[in-house]
């Protein structure tokens, strides 16, 4: 099946019910029901199918984790709480006994994750150039890196580090969220595991939180141990949402990656943008790798920078349907700060060495007609 197939029927194979309904319930349930001990003993110590206690698991996580599984062409998912829940569980089932080599352009939450709650465990974290295959430190378990950058979106060679990574005996870790599996899928070029924050564009919709896991079977299966521990799986609704979201993945990332492509042409000389960020534009620095790896697209995520944070400010008080808001992948056009919001807890050291200026903006393009979105920027830059 094509991308677009997979995402309306993958996960279907989960559903108790004979006949199955054609839209899967809610098994809002925290435990199931046996009839006889042997039954129980055998399930609840996994060594025959069947759902005991959810926060083990249940039907909806399951085939959500399927469907993603799918649509990264892997060979098994698991469903976690949120994004960073995912991270966390991939994290802890590729390192090993290794340290963690993350990329310095990498989510602010992720930065968040390894100082405050990985290295005070003792967990070595170690910050890298991930455009330097060579950089990539001795003695690192897993190596953690996003296909395109937050927010610039600079691009990753992933079959590059994945050689690298694997050469030093460590597993890659790619965070798939902005360019998703419509765009590129890592496993395929190497990458040992694929992490989302599927409360963005695989759910889509803005209602919900939710995480997602993608690789090989072993491996998965050890992330999952470590979600069932701490307690990150999500409830039924959530992976419900999370489903219903999916279903309609591939037309909205259509429009979504289309609309971006328009707005930052659009956006490129414009008065009063210094400069755009967005693999579908020529002038991008790594055109080569948006080639070989998304077909010449981009995201449906772009940056532009203004003049300096009052310039930023007063766009956004001058668009009137785009909204603010601290998050990406809506049907909804968003725009977001990043200076202030998602690399707050960066100094202005660090942002300045990622590119991050005072002034730069970041869209989260929607699904909205193009021209509408295109009069909206004319109108907010006219201030």
């Amino acid at each position: 099946m094509q991308p677009d197939s997979k995402a309306v029927h993958a996960g279907e194979g989960g559903l108790l019910e004979t006949p199955s309904p054609l839209s899967p319930p809610i098994y809002q349930s925290s435990v199931f029901v046996f009839d006889d001990l042997a039954r129980a003993g055998g399930v609840t110590a996994g060594q025959e199918p069947g759902y005991s206690y959810a926060r083990i698991g249940h039907p909806n996580a399951d085939m959500f984790s399927a469907a993603v599984a799918a649509l990264e062409g892997a060979g098994a998912g698991a469903t976690a709480a949120s994004g960073t829940g995912a991270i966390l569980a991939a994290l802890l089932a590729a390192r090993g006994e290794g340290s963690l080599a993350i990329a310095r352009e990498i989510y602010g939450g992720s930065v968040a994750l390894a100082r405050n709650f990985l290295a005070p465990l003792g967990v070595t974290c170690a910050f890298f150039d991930s455009h330097d295959p060579q950089a990539i430190p001795e003695g690192a378990g897993a190596v953690l890196v996003e296909t395109c950058s937050n927010p610039l979106g600079r691009l990753t060679d992933v079959a590059a580090l994945a050689q690298e990574a694997h050469r030093r005996g460590a597993r890659l870790v790619v965070d798939n969220t902005f360019a998703t599996p419509y765009l590129v899928q890592p496993l395929s070029f190497g990458a040992d595991l694929v992490v989302h924050s599927a409360t963005k564009f695989l759910a889509g919709h803005g209602d919900v939180i939710l995480g997602a896991v993608a690789g090989g079977e072993a491996l998965v299966a050890a992330a999952q141990a470590s979600l069932t521990t701490f307690g990150a799986t999500p409830d039924p609704f959530a992976a419900w949402l999370g489903l219903r979201g999916l279903r309609t993945f591939g037309v909205r990332m259509e429009r979504a990656v289309q609309n971006a492509a328009a707005i930052a042409k659009h956006l490129e000389g414009h008065r009063g943008v210094r400069a755009v960020h967005h693999a579908s534009l020529d002038s991008h620095p790594q055109r080569d790798i948006a080639e070989r790896y998304f077909g010449g697209r981009g995201p449906a995520i772009l940056a532009f920078d203004l003049e300096d944070e009052a310039a930023a400010a007063e766009f956004v008080s001058r668009l009137r349907f785009i909204r603010y808001a601290p998050s990406l992948g809506d049907v909804a056009t968003i725009v977001l700060h990043p200076a202030t919001t998602s690399h707050r807890q960066l100094s202005a050291e660090e942002q300045s060495g990622l590119g991050i200026t005072p002034g730069t903006v970041r869209l989260s393009v929607g699904i909205e007609a193009a021209d509408d979105l295109l009069e909206e920027l004319d109108h907010a830059l006219a201030g």
